[in-house]
């Protein structure tokens, strides 16, 4: 099955088939996959967006290069074939012929060149991507470019040496360099195409990229509903399974309902956590279906900046508001309820517990520094690769 993994969230997730075929499904049920998302994609803008939310929903309709297994191995997605140089600086990736770009309405629109992989990688350059930290010291020359020493953009390592060959200089060996070829700032896209939307490119309708993937958007309304169809004319279709994919918007508000609504067959697969009121009779009721999900190559973390200097971003403007903030950020109490906020959801706590917290919060200090002042939290994402 091509489904790529990010359709199903972390955490415990309850194996469908089994149910479903409980449940007296039709055999037609077999080729649509339902479920859940939390979180709104907020662009569809694969070369300048890295937020995990939004690559969910894009690896599915946009190939890279290469791609994993169900195993973590890379093979092969676009490129059919690749060679590395003896010293380790060079990349050459040979595409498939076969490989076409399509509208949403599954209408051919042009093949997949070499040179969609440059146009890629300059459009990312040009305007700043948020993934440029993963390659602008990789490729060579391309550090140059995005700082202003070079504005040549054909000094940067990246070359279409014909339609179907795309070859990578590093400025060092990366022997995990293919890894990073399935990150989207690394797919390709079509020069035409992305000159015609100009700025709505990667907007958050059908018609806002083109695809490549083994799906299609059909639809996507906010906090409620994504769909996918599966790409017919898809150079890899035989592996794709799964023909429809209906994704629910859920906000963790309520997560018995995801049970019940698994249960009732209108999930075929579900989040399950610990901390749900039903969650030992779920783990029971259902001990042979219940999978383990495996631990993502993200890491997220947050730091207190305890010196701060800029207030560009706040409603901070006197001395006395920017004092009393980094007062607060000082004082260990403070940031220590705000981690115990953070790390504890109420529902995973007993009645005596909540009664402490609300205790704790309830102060004037935490009022007056948490709801009238304003911390700034440096949140990073550190990607790593395998």
């Amino acid at each position: 099955m091509k489904l790529k993994k990010q359709l199903i969230g972390a955490g415990l997730t309850l194996a469908a088939a089994v149910l479903l075929a409980a449940c007296g499904k039709s055999a037609s049920d077999a080729k649509t996959y339902s479920s859940t998302f939390g979180a709104d994609p907020t662009t569809f803008n694969y070369l300048l967006d890295y937020s995990g939310d939004n690559t969910a929903v894009v690896t599915n309709l946009v190939d890279g290069l290469l791609e994993n297994d169900n195993y973590g191995n890379l093979i092969p997605a676009l490129a059919e074939d690749w060679s590395v140089s003896k010293d380790g600086l060079t990349y050459t990736y040979k595409l498939r012929q076969d490989a076409k770009w399509f509208t949403a309405d599954g209408e051919e629109y042009a093949s997949i060149k070499a040179q969609d992989f440059v146009t890629g990688i300059k459009y990312a350059a040009d305007n700043k991507s948020q993934a440029l930290d993963l390659i602008q010291n990789s490729i060579k020359g391309l550090d140059d470019y995005v700082t202003g020493v070079n504005t040549d953009f054909s000094n940067v390592g990246v070359k279409a040496l014909d339609d179907y060959t795309v070859q990578y200089t590093l400025t060092r060996p990366e022997p995990f360099w293919n890894s990073k070829t399935t990150n989207s700032i690394l797919f390709p896209v079509n020069e035409e195409f992305l000159a015609s939307k100009g700025k709505e490119f990667g907007e958050l309708k059908p018609d806002g990229i083109l695809y490549s993937g083994p799906y299609l958007l059909k639809e996507f309304t906010s906090k409620s509903s994504l769909e996918y169809m599966k790409n017919p004319h898809y150079y890899d279709q035989e592996k794709v399974t799964i023909e429809k994919v209906k994704l629910a918007y859920v906000d963790g508000s309520d997560q018995d309902m995801t049970i019940r609504n698994f249960e009732s067959g209108a999930y075929s697969s579900a989040g399950v956590y610990p901390n749900s009121s039903n969650f030992a009779k779920t783990k029971e009721k259902y001990k042979d279906n219940i999978v383990y999900s495996l631990q993502d190559a993200t890491s997220w973390y947050y730091n207190f900046n305890v010196n701060r200097q800029t207030y560009n971003h706040t409603a901070k403007t006197s001395d006395e508001q920017k004092q009393a903030t980094q007062a607060a950020i000082l004082n260990k109490n403070f940031r220590q309820a705000i981690n115990l906020q953070l790390i504890v959801q109420p529902t995973q706590l007993s009645l005596m517990e909540k009664k402490l917290l609300k205790i704790l919060f309830v102060t004037h200090l935490y009022h007056r520094l948490l709801y009238k002042l304003e911390t700034r939290l440096l949140v990073r994402q550190s990607h790593l690769s395998w």
